[in-house]
Parts: C-alpha cells; structure tokens; sequence
C-alpha cells in the first residue's frame, strides 16, 4: 500500500477533536443535480412489471433463480428497475426529493450505470446506453458497429458502474472518496440480487484497466463540467457461461464509437478537494488476472418462505431516528448475521471473486437470549478469533456461526460516542462497525483500498434488506470516529481499520414528509 493512499486514509478520518476536512456548511446554490443526463440523447423507454410478480426474498441469495430469463428490453427494463430504480418521491415545505432502491450516503447518489447491450436486443444495432432513473430510460450513447462486433460473452449484457465524487464532495469534502465507494458496493448488491431474481449471474471483468474503461464509456472526452470515474465493469448473464472474456471486436467498437448527447453541467460551480482527486488517481485499477468464480455452496434454509423479493426491494428506507425501546430475538440475530457470511450468501459475495476481508464488531443493545455488550463476526479468514487485539473473552457463542462475545455490559452510549455521537447507533437494536484487515488486503495494490468499501457496502445492503424483511429497519452511518474504534479494540497498527458503521431497529418516521409514487404507473412490454 503506498504511502499516499495511506496519508488518505489518515486524512479522512473523523476525530473527536476535529472531523475531516470538509467544507464546513453547505453552500445550497452548488447542490449537485440529482440525476446525470445528456441533452440531445436519443430515448428508449424501460418498463417494469408490478411488484408483486417476484420470487421469493431467500430463494437469491443462493443463486440465480430458475432458468435464465432471456436478455430482452423487458428483462434489462426489470434489472434496472429492480436495482437503481426510483422508490418513491418525498415532499416537504415546498421540496420534493427522490429515493432509490440503491441507498446512497446523504441521498446524494454518485453512481451512474451504463449498459452495453449486444446487437439484436435492443436494436439491430449494439449500444451503449446510460441509465436515466429518474424516467426509467436509457439513454443512447452509441450505436456500435455490429459488423465488426461480436456478441457479447455468454449472450449476457455489460453494466459499468461510475462515480461522480462531487456529489459527495459538495457535502463532505475529501471524506468524499469512502461514500463514493460505499455507494459503489451497495450498487454491486442491488444488481447481484436483482439479477440473480431474473436467473442470472454478475461477474466483474477484470480484463480493462480503470482508466480505458473511462475511454470506452465516453468518460474521458470533453464536455464533463464535473468528473465521473468508471470504478467497475460488470458482466450480467446466464450462470452456464463459467469465464466471460471482452472480444477484442467489441472493445474496438466501443473505441471508435460515436458519443452521442452532452452532459449537463451538474452545479454552476464546484470546489477542488486534493486529497480526494490523488487518491481517485491512485486507486484505480489497473488489467487483472481473471478470478476462479466458482462461488461456495451451502445457502442456509429459507428463514422467510412467505416473504416475496421485489416488495422488499422497493420499500426500503433509511432510518433517520429509532425508538429506543424495539428488540429482536438471539434467533432473528442468528439468521441477519448467517446471511451476511459469504458461505451462505454467493449472492451477492461472489460478485467479485476476492476473499472476505470485513469483519463485525457488534454492539449488542436489545437482543433477547444474548447478555448486551460486544460481540464479534469473524466472517473473513478461518472464523477464528483475531490476533492482534486487546485481551477480550472471545467465547464463542454458536457452533454454525463464528460469533464471540468480548466483553459483557451495557455499550449504548459507547455505540452513539463512537458514531459521531449520534443516537441512532445507540437506539437501535444493535449497532455494528465493519472491521477491514486493511494492511493483508491492500498488500495486492493500492487499487484494493476502494473494493474494501464495496464490501462493507455489500454488508450494509444485505442488513437493510433483512431488517425490512423483519418489519424494521437499518441505517448506514459514515460518520463515526475512526481511531477511537480502534483505541476500543486496542489496535496499535493498521491491520484492522473501521470503514463503515450500521445500526438496526424499529425507525421513527417523520410524518410531516408526504410520499408519492416512483413513477407515474406501471409500464408494461407490448405483447
């Protein structure tokens, strides 16, 4: 790991006695416009079917869900929909704001998709497309040389993820990079599991480095007022296709491509933040060998058979404030965090083929069958207790689950101090802080110091779900002060850093906020 990544990270962590550089207050007449577009872009209108036609919530996290769905216009329709779709519209005083089904740090959403759709699916022509959410549209960037370009790999679809860092900067300064790559990694969950519902699989290509993807996107030309970044390119298709590879055919059309539509200037003006620029430039990766995605089998038992998936996926919310009083059961517990070990959950863990590096400190608050205190998840490595840190219990508490109690007492007020003082972390049922084994995972190349955060946002997202799929709800919090997580553990190094925190629990709702419809109605395919 280089030593400018790691100035980064020092850098960027809150402080009880100072939080990270950041601009201090937020100046309204630069927010960032919610939605990407490119003016003068050609339209193609998407669908979705009605929430209710949906296979079950367990049945994705073990793999793609009965035959392969075609690739068609109403499945790629549905695979966004199901993943970056809007939610609902929010109203209060005079604002209207949207949610997403893919959470985003301050609702602000740095992720754009792009898709690459093969010839004969959309069009006679191949595309490449841009994601409009707001619409449920796509927009077409080019039309690709069919004559020279083959079909995509396995007949699946292309989907490369972006980052506008901005979007974040504007409210959090050079901190930005983590949220970004936060937003990144719930992303890669969202279109895991919604693909996994249409019977596909998602593999992320590592045959491009970051930069030429850039290129092939249209990134890199002239007319960006503000930055985006291509972090990942993502092959979506039937699990029958075991190594996707890029045709060099389709990667010369994607070079010589003609970009259509210019994008909108985002805000009249914006502010630098150095750090955050060196450390995008840092990070970003290079060609890679091709991982064995074989994913580990042994999904657990379906813990909610009557529940159905799409309900789930569109419902969710983030907890602004929680009760404080709500509890769940050891059991219930048992089942979050079984699905969170990337042995029962190929979905969405595989998606990169890389090992489990996160790990869960756990601040248990209100779960009946378990005594309050601290808890640990040694869901990366052998399941064995961690070496390194100060002397705890470690007794373990179940024998299917590599779960530890530390250390018995009551660690409300310690979850809330430790989370920027917010007292979400410490009303809710638990509180959890993801734990990195920073130092082993980024002796690879500064370019794993990003896919860190994806994993803690894969994490973050299977909690949102299983919390709504219990009739709660989560949050992610990425305030939190870093090294006072650290002094707690008795961390004297960097082997383990804290990237991201997450509370659970019964939520209260402003009930001043109005809600309406994500879109105006139902959009179906013409039969």
């Amino acid at each position: 790991m280089s030593e400018r990544v790691r100035a980064y990270h020092q850098l960027s962590m809150h402080r009880p006695d100072g939080f990270a550089p950041g601009p201090g207050a937020l100046d309204w007449a630069t927010q960032p416009a919610p939605f990407r577009q490119y003016r003068g872009a050609r339209l193609i209108e998407l669908w979705h079917r009605p929430l209710e036609e949906s296979p079950g919530y367990d049945e994705v996290f073990a793999g793609p869900v009965g035959e392969p769905v075609p690739l068609s216009l109403a499945s790629l329709s549905q695979l966004l929909y199901d993943s970056l779709g809007l939610s609902a519209w929010k109203e209060s005083g005079g604002s209207r704001w949207a949610l997403r089904v893919n959470p985003s740090s301050g609702n602000l959403h740095p992720t754009e998709a792009y898709l690459v759709a093969p010839p004969g699916v959309l069009q006679e022509e191949g595309l490449l497309l841009h994601y409009r959410p707001d619409l449920h549209a796509a927009e077409v960037r080019a039309e690709l040389d069919s004559a020279s370009m083959q079909t995509l790999p396995g007949d699946g679809v292309l989907v490369a993820l972006s980052s506008i860092p901005w979007r974040e900067a504007w409210k959090y300064g050079e901190r930005a990079y983590r949220y970004c790559q936060h937003d990144l990694g719930h992303a890669l969950a969202c279109f895991s599991i919604a693909a996994s519902a249409l019977g596909w699989q998602v593999r992320l290509m590592r045959q491009l480095a970051e930069p030429e993807l850039d290129r092939l996107m249209g990134l890199s030309g002239e007319g960006f007022a503000e930055a985006e970044h291509a972090d990942a390119l993502l092959w979506i298709g039937s699990p029958r296709t075991s190594e996707p590879r890029l045709d060099e055919s389709l990667l010369d059309a994607l070079a010589n491509a003609s970009h259509q539509g210019q994008p909108n200037r985002l805000s009249a003006r914006y502010r630098d933040w150095p750090a955050l620029a060196e450390v995008q430039r840092q990070c970003r990766a290079p060609e890679l060998p091709a991982r064995d995605w074989s994913a580990a089998p042994g999904a657990s038992e379906p813990a909610n058979p009557e529940l159905v998936l799409r309900p789930l996926l569109h419902r969710r919310r983030s907890a602004q404030a929680m009760d404080g009083r709500a509890g769940i059961t050891a059991e219930l517990l048992r089942a979050w965090l079984s699905r969170l070990m990337p042995v029962h959950s190929p979905v969405p863990f595989a998606v990169s083929g890389e090992s489990a590096q996160v790990d869960l400190l756990l601040f248990v608050h209100r779960v009946q069958g378990l005594t309050p205190g601290l808890y640990w998840l040694a869901r990366s490595g052998d399941g064995s207790p961690v070496s390194g840190l100060r002397d705890f219990a470690w007794r373990r508490m179940d024998e299917a689950l590599p779960l530890y109690l530390l250390e018995e007492g009551n660690a409300q007020q310690l979850a809330g101090l430790l989370s920027c003082g917010q007292e979400i972390a410490s009303d809710g049922c638990l509180a959890v802080a993801m734990l990195a084994r920073f130092d082993e995972a980024l002796r690879e190349g500064d370019w794993r110091y990003p896919r860190l955060y994806w994993e803690c946002g894969q994490i973050g997202q299977l909690l949102y779900l299983e919390a709504e799929a219990a009739g709660l709800s989560g949050t992610g919090i990425g305030c939190y002060f870093d090294p006072l997580v650290h002094e707690l553990l008795g961390l004297a190094d960097s082997r383990w850093q804290s990237l991201y925190h997450f509370t659970l629990g019964r939520a209260v709702w402003d009930e001043r906020l109005s809600s309406q419809p994500a879109y105006a109605q139902t959009r179906r395919p013409a039969p």
